[in-house]
């Protein structure tokens, strides 16, 4: 897995096994509070956290279960089958951000 760091909020990442490449936004709204967006394959997630204790976004997203993180993330009445490939993409995601920073 390769990680291209687009700027000091944005990453994508490469080669991740059986994944298209994956596009991640952090920000850090304001203490507390951040928010996550997702880009894989032409699909977007995204997730805000408005009460995230005394950690910027990457470390409140490393500090998490990925099963939380993507059910945050999904969409209503979502397919077993994209809840896994969510799931994936989350854990890609978690892998990249301790690698990295």
């Amino acid at each position: 897995m390769r990680v291209e760091i687009i700027d000091n909020t944005a990453f994508t990442i490469f080669e991740a096994p059986k994944l298209d490449p994956i596009t991640v936004v952090l920000q850090d709204i304001a203490p507390k509070q951040g928010r996550m967006i997702i880009e894989c394959y032409g699909c977007a997630w995204s997730a805000y956290w408005g009460g995230m204790g005394n950690t910027n976004i990457r470390e409140f997203i490393l500090a998490c279960n990925a099963e939380y993180i993507a059910g945050k993330m999904e969409r209503p009445r979502e397919l077993k089958s994209d809840k896994a490939y969510l799931l994936r993409i989350v854990q890609a995601v978690q892998h990249a951000l301790r690698e990295v920073y």
